[in-house]
């Protein structure tokens, strides 16, 4: 479906910039990392994603957080490191300014990996998640310091990168990890209510990042835990960080959770 292009204004001037697919009265879902519109373009696997998801939802994607696509740098009279300064907290309020900028009041967040992390972070910190899946990433007890670490190495020694993340994206990854280090991103975990779902490969280790880390591992170690706060979990046999994103593999399971979450 023809994706339509939306700007949404922060409170700090940064202007970010999306796209929106789907018939208008859908139910509203967004799309965290890394399903944004700039990757949609030359990544097959998320396109396909958006593709399926847009025949049920309103889909919402956007080039976020600062540093990504089209969204750069912030707006006149910001400070300058605001792009590295990506928070929970400004994760929270800047898709609530995305979701406000298309007239989505409740909606439902669908994240993996770095934006499984942003899922849980918006979902802690916003009443408007009506719904959440988390994919590829343990929803307690995830290695945050290990992710910052991670994430800090990448930012001063960057590898080569697609064409359209830059640098203020990957310091921002780093601090947006280690702030939510400090232990109290539990707490507000465990207050979740509504319909969530984790789902994740039960080889997954993070293939394709510069070190191995225990996602699978978390996400067993707090399976009971998470079923006995209402948690749905769902594990792909046989399937590792990039293998469970193939829409062959996930997808199905996915969209039968939200249209059951989101239209009953």
């Amino acid at each position: 479906m023809e994706a339509r292009a939306f700007e949404a204004r922060t409170s700090d001037g940064t202007l970010l910039h999306g796209e929106v697919r789907g018939a208008r009265g859908q139910t509203p879902l967004l799309l965290g990392p890394h399903f944004y519109p700039a990757a949609l373009a030359v990544d097959a696997t998320l396109a396909r994603w958006v593709e399926v998801l847009s025949e049920d939802f309103l889909v919402i994607s956007a080039d976020y957080p600062r540093g990504i696509g089209r969204t750069v740098g912030v707006g006149p009279g910001a400070a300058a490191s605001v792009a590295a300064e990506l928070t929970g907290d400004r994760a929270a309020r800047d898709y609530e300014c995305i979701a406000d900028a298309v007239g989505a009041h409740r909606f439902g967040f669908l994240g993996y990996s770095f934006g499984g992390a942003m899922g849980l972070a918006v979902a802690a910190r916003s009443s408007r998640v009506a719904a959440l899946a988390v994919g590829g990433f343990p929803p307690l007890d995830a290695p945050y310091a290990l992710l910052a670490e991670i994430s800090e190495e990448i930012a001063e020694k960057p590898p080569p990168l697609p064409a359209f993340v830059r640098a203020e994206a990957l310091h921002g990854a780093a601090h947006f990890y280690r702030q939510l280090a400090s232990g109290s991103e539990r707490r507000a975990i465990e207050a979740l209510a509504g319909p969530r779902l984790a789902f994740m490969g039960t080889l997954d280790q993070a293939q394709g990042a510069s070190r191995s880390m225990p996602l699978a591992t978390r996400l067993a170690e707090t399976e009971v835990e998470l079923r006995e706060r209402g948690w749905q979990v769902t594990w792909l046999e046989g399937h590792d960080h990039i293998t469970a994103l193939d829409p062959k593999v996930s997808l199905p399971r996915v969209r039968e959770f939200f249209l059951h979450a989101l239209k009953g």
